[in-house]
């Protein structure tokens, strides 16, 4: 049996890590298209996702074409032509029949150098965990969906470095009143629907008095609040045809 292009593409990984210099590194380097693995469910339809990994520092722009293309026709299934730096999981995320076989492989073309997903992408070890089917599966009817594109899935919406709670609780911070408290929000989306573009807001629920946003319409802002007391803050992101939000509980003293 061959073997597997994921393990080609870690040794490619492996190989730029040794021999790259941070300045060669951030330009005009390759973009490797990485298969995550699939969830069969019980009636038997697969759930397949896609990702990719680019070394360049700025966002990249592969089109449609002999340069960005599925093996098997259609060529065109919705796949991410917008990419930016570093990894990127469950960038195209499908749903297949019960009698998909597998072997269909994203190729992309990029500086020079061509690269694709694994072929063998139904043997054990590309099943998913439970923890990653609710992650592939947000968003997506499995019974509706249509088969063999890329779906489209509501924005990932995170303020980086809190959790909820153990019952699902908004995390909590402290801030001082009038003083400037930093807001690591993040968005995320895979670019569907094509065209469109993803809108940001921070939004305040409720509270005492008012906040004011450094940046309301950027995830990572900076906030002041003129009244102590305890807020609800909201962070909503948009793609034009799916939102979703995230909040957070501010206690200003």
């Amino acid at each position: 049996m061959s073997t597997p292009r994921f393990f080609v593409f870690l040794s490619l990984i492996g190989t730029w890590l040794a021999t790259a210099s941070p300045a060669v590194a951030q330009l005009n380097q390759p973009i490797y298209p990485v298969y995550d693995g699939f969830h069969q469910t019980e009636g038997g339809v697969y759930v397949i996702s896609y990702a990719y990994f680019s070394h360049n520092y700025d966002v990249v722009t592969v089109p449609l074409g002999t340069d960005n293309n599925f093996e098997l026709e259609p060529s065109d299934r919705l796949q991410p032509t917008t990419f930016r730096p570093g990894h990127h999981r469950f960038q195209c995320v499908m749903v297949m029949e019960p009698n998909f076989t597998g072997g269909l492989q994203w190729a992309l073309s990029y500086a020079g150098t061509t690269t694709l997903t694994s072929e063998d992408m139904l043997q054990y070890n590309w099943e998913l965990d439970a923890g990653t089917q609710r992650r592939v599966l947000r968003d997506i009817d499995v019974t509706s969906a249509p088969r063999g594109v890329c779906l489209n899935r509501s924005p990932l919406v995170r303020i980086l470095g809190l959790r909820n709670g153990p019952d699902g609780e908004p995390p909590e911070l402290t801030a001082i009143s009038r003083a400037e408290l930093k807001l690591f929000g993040s968005v995320r989306d895979e670019g569907l629907p094509r065209g469109s573009s993803v809108t940001t807001e921070w939004r305040v629920l409720s509270g005492p008095g008012n906040a004011t946003f450094s940046a309301p319409n950027e995830p990572r802002s900076l906030v002041t609040f003129d009244t102590a007391g305890t807020y609800e803050l909201e962070l909503w992101a948009s793609d034009s045809a799916l939102d979703t939000s995230t909040t957070v509980v501010v206690h200003v003293e």
